[in-house]
């Protein structure tokens, strides 16, 4: 089997499905050690066939905890759910990949859909704020919204209005890639970034993952 998209061949491409999915075929953490040994376009066929696109470390929870500090939590695009579940925190997600529509889209591309996992709630970024009223609001690799004034920075007409989101709440964390997510509007906003060596995903741009934090001013 050839991944249309990315042409990953699968046959020259370790399955790491064994080491990264419990016996229920979800997501789990897992060292960030686990991955060492494994090659992009190994993560990249992982990422495609289970609609995952950031893995799932241990240190990335740790990392997360502690910035969230025992505040009220959500994390918005939630998709599987898995990360929100090892934080203990409320997942909310548009799940517009349940939509007939999209579904032939990723069909055509030879890709699954995202496999929302049953924690994960049905509200749009705006509505999962309105209705938790959270003070730190994660998100990993979530697509902004497109903005007629700037089309050169890309979106999606139903992607996050994230300034809105940075406004919203006392901290916003983002997990991306630097050139996939090179075009956010936010990105302009002041934050701190990081790019630790520990964080993975499918991408194969060879750019690092990073992590934005976006800091309410006291």
């Amino acid at each position: 089997m050839t991944l249309k998209a990315w042409h990953v061949d699968s046959a020259r491409t370790r399955d790491l499905a064994p080491r990264l999915l419990d016996a229920r075929g979800q997501l789990r953490v897992v060292p960030a050690a686990v991955l060492a040994d494994t090659t992009p376009a190994e993560r990249l066929r992982f990422g495609v066939e289970h609609g995952v696109y950031g893995f799932l470390t241990a240190e990335l929870v740790a990392f997360l905890q502690d910035v969230i500090g025992g505040r009220r939590a959500i994390e918005i695009g939630a998709g599987h759910g898995r990360l929100a579940a090892a934080l203990g925190i409320p997942a909310t997600d548009n799940r517009q990949q349940e939509e007939p529509g999209l579904r032939a889209y990723y069909a055509s591309l030879g890709q699954p859909t995202v496999r929302y996992g049953d924690n994960v709630e049905k509200l749009d970024a705006a509505e999962a704020v309105a209705r938790h009223r959270p003070q730190v609001v994660v998100a990993a690799w979530v697509t902004h919204r497109y903005d007629d004034d700037r089309p050169e920075a890309g979106g999606s007409e139903t992607g996050v209005d994230e300034a809105a989101i940075v406004a919203a709440c006392d901290a916003y964390v983002f997990i991306g890639n630097t050139q996939v997510h090179q075009h956010k509007p936010i990105l302009a906003l002041p934050h701190r970034r990081l790019t630790p060596s520990w964080l993975q995903s499918r991408a194969i741009n060879g750019t690092p993952d990073f992590i934005g934090i976006w800091e309410r001013a006291t």
